[in-house]
């Protein structure tokens, strides 16, 4: 058995939080910093993992030919990045393949190149040898199908088009016609979802598909004490209290509206949001 480290003194210095947080006791680029000292190596990389969507989005936007978003907090420097982009040696084995394909006009799967390296993002997750990685890599990907083909159905689009990954879950959606695409049984969260989506008020909708999230960390770890298991559920938590944090306040607000307007146009449609406070 391989031997797992103990991460006892990180663990234990790590601030108690809460999901209503409303003061954010640390920021997400406090902890990897903090992290830095006690976690390296694989397990320094699995951390790694949770933040290369920021990586993806960047590579995408330097292939298009548009100018790099500096908002974006990456994983691999810019200018690493737009060397990669030139050349892939060293970015994740997923990435390096889409950037190839890419350039080559040759994607692997017939949807949009954003769905394409979501897809090869979440494939990447789930082949880790970490078990907590691959379940939560597999649930998110549930997750954001479940919404995408419900947002579909509900607008008249394609779901194929838009649900990504070979799993089981991922070919029910793009197959059954019931309510619940016949997951409620063995997937007990997805009503729930479902109901959440009903919900016309954003803010409720997205701050429950986030306690979702929560409780699924919460079981995963339930048995994990000092572990990297328990550092991964702490960092993931912050993430999504740092970002309700940003949206309490004025600017956090104002770009929450930018994010439900560009959502409103790519479906076409004129329901309104009521935006809770």
């Amino acid at each position: 058995m391989a031997f797992e480290k103990d991460y006892y003194t990180l663990v234990a210095s790590l601030p108690e939080i809460a999901w209503d947080e409303r003061k954010l006791p640390l920021t997400v680029q406090e902890f990897r910093e903090e992290a830095k000292d006690y976690v390296t190596g694989k397990d320094a990389a699995l951390l790694d993992l949770f933040f290369l969507p920021n990586d993806n989005a960047q590579v995408l936007r330097l292939l298009n030919k548009q100018e790099p978003d500096p908002a974006l907090k990456t994983v691999y420097p810019l200018r690493q990045l737009e060397e990669e982009v030139q050349e892939p040696t060293v970015l994740p084995l997923y990435l390096r393949e889409f950037i190839t394909d890419f350039k080559e006009e040759r994607l692997k799967y017939d949807v949009a190149p954003e769905n394409v390296l979501s897809w090869m993002y979440y494939a990447y997750m789930m082949h880790s040898e970490n078990k907590l990685v691959r379940e939560y890599a597999e649930f998110s990907m549930n997750m954001k199908n479940l919404i995408a083909a419900f947002n579909s159905k509900k607008y008249g689009r394609d779901v194929s088009r838009e649900v990504i990954g070979e799993n089981e879950f991922a070919l029910a959606l793009r197959t059954s016609n019931s309510k619940d695409f016949g997951l409620s049984m063995d997937y007990p969260y997805v009503e729930k979802v479902i109901s959440l989506m009903e919900n016309d008020n954003l803010v409720e909708r997205e701050r429950g598909l986030d306690l979702l999230i929560w409780d699924f960390l919460d079981e995963a770890v339930v048995f994990e004490y000092f572990s990297i298991e328990k550092v991964i559920s702490f960092m993931l938590k912050l993430m999504i209290v740092e970002r309700w944090s940003r949206m309490s306040s004025e600017s956090g607000r104002k770009v929450f509206m930018e994010l439900v307007e560009k959502f409103r146009k790519s479906f076409e449609f004129d329901e309104q949001f009521i935006i809770g406070k």
